[in-house]
């Protein structure tokens, strides 16, 4: 494959893997640029079959697509345990790299991927697309006039249904066929608040994390968490305390608060609004956000800064390390589930859920501690980093 200046045209060669589930959205994002003159899509890749409609060279894997198409970016959005070898491969190409998040099932990987992109002299973007919103900044700034920061919270309540888990064979597992899935409401649904949170208090090296602890549970019928508490502990700062439920009574915008001893930020990420009280004044914003393949053409052409480095997610797979290395989830018992809907549309409703979620995030304990009569002391896990 040619290096990164072989392309006379100007338009960046861009190769799709994975088409279906968030592929499509990937599509949508090269369609956009495409449309500008800035990206030709030269082939896809997908082991399920071309996409009806697309006029574009189909291949099943992505080995047959580099060894018939000259590729200046690898968009991958696949399962979770596929991302490490597709990133490599595309890398040993000569191939930038786009990959969905999380970017790999392990630690391990991480650091093995983070060297064959510094070996190779390309580039890996990881697609934590809130982290492309103006808002990270804008909330630093708010930031400066809360006073001291007291604490980090992190709030998400969704709801997901039958349907949900029956997408994929590998949704709802924590491993699939021997290898590490990695699946679960920590690492996939709403794993932008982790990163989020994380780029907000900027913690960007493994050195920063004390200890991870957590608390997870599932009422769905599935191996991976639907409902989790996790605390953070920082060696340079105050704690971030997480409550997060696929089992909600209905679905709201996920938070993260930044608490003072004089006001309080609270950014929703998947919006990118902006709350904030500091002394007497309260505070309310939009903001906009950058896509991130786009942030990845212009780095090509112009050396513009990654908003979302490979190596700028080191703490997130180590949360990813964490949970998946963490006992098994336990199941919530019946008697504390409300199931409604029917068929494919039938989901679970723990109990009481969003008391217990604000009481655990008030008092900075986990649901045992905290008294959630569905919770157990079992589940209790804590996870330090490995010495390397």
């Amino acid at each position: 494959m040619a290096d990164r200046g072989s392309d006379v045209s100007g338009v960046v060669r861009i190769a799709q893997v994975g088409l279906r589930g968030f592929g499509a959205i990937h599509l949508e994002r090269v369609d956009r640029l495409a449309g500008q003159g800035r990206v030709e899509l030269v082939a896809a890749a997908d082991p399920a079959g071309p996409l009806e409609g697309r006029d574009v060279p189909w291949y099943a894997t992505l080995t047959e697509l580099l060894a018939n198409h000259e590729v200046d970016i690898v968009n991958i959005a696949t399962p979770i345990g596929t991302h490490y070898a597709l990133a490599c491969e595309a890398l040993a190409a000569g191939a930038d790299v786009m990959l969905e998040k999380p970017p790999v099932a392990s630690l391990d990987d991480f650091w093995l991927l983070l060297e064959a992109e510094k070996a190779s002299g390309h580039s890996v973007q990881i697609g934590f697309q809130a982290l492309g919103s103006d808002a990270l900044a804008r909330v630093r700034e708010l930031a400066r006039g809360i006073g001291e920061l007291t604490n980090v919270q992190i709030w998400g309540m969704w709801l997901r249904d039958n349907a949900y888990y029956g997408r994929a064979a590998w949704a709802g597992k924590r491993v699939m066929n021997g290898k590490r899935v990695a699946d679960g409401v920590c690492t996939n649904p709403l794993a932008h608040s982790f990163a989020s949170a994380f780029a907000l208090v900027g913690l960007r090296d493994i050195s920063q994390i004390a200890s991870i602890e957590t608390e997870l549970y599932h009422a769905h019928d599935i191996e991976a968490d639907d409902t989790s508490w996790v605390k953070i502990r920082r060696t340079d700062g105050v704690p971030i305390d997480v409550s997060l439920t696929l089992c909600g009574p209905l679905q709201e915008e996920p938070t993260i608060t930044l608490v003072g001893t004089k006001g309080s930020v609270t950014l929703t990420y998947t919006t990118d609004d902006i709350s904030a009280q500091i002394g007497p004044d309260w505070y309310m914003e939009h903001t906009e956000r950058t896509d991130l393949l786009e942030n990845l053409v212009d780095h090509r052409e112009t050396g513009a800064p990654l908003l979302v480095p490979l190596s700028d997610t080191v703490g997130f797979m180590a949360l990813l390390e964490a949970t998946q290395t963490a006992p098994d989830p336990v199941a919530i018992d019946e008697q504390f589930i409300d199931w409604r809907g029917q068929g494919d549309f039938r989901y679970p409703v723990v109990q009481d859920i969003d008391t217990w979620q604000l009481r655990c995030l008030a008092e900075g304990k986990g649901y045992a501690d905290a008294g959630a009569p569905w919770a157990s002391s079992s589940s209790k896990a804590t996870w330090t980093p490995p010495t390397r």
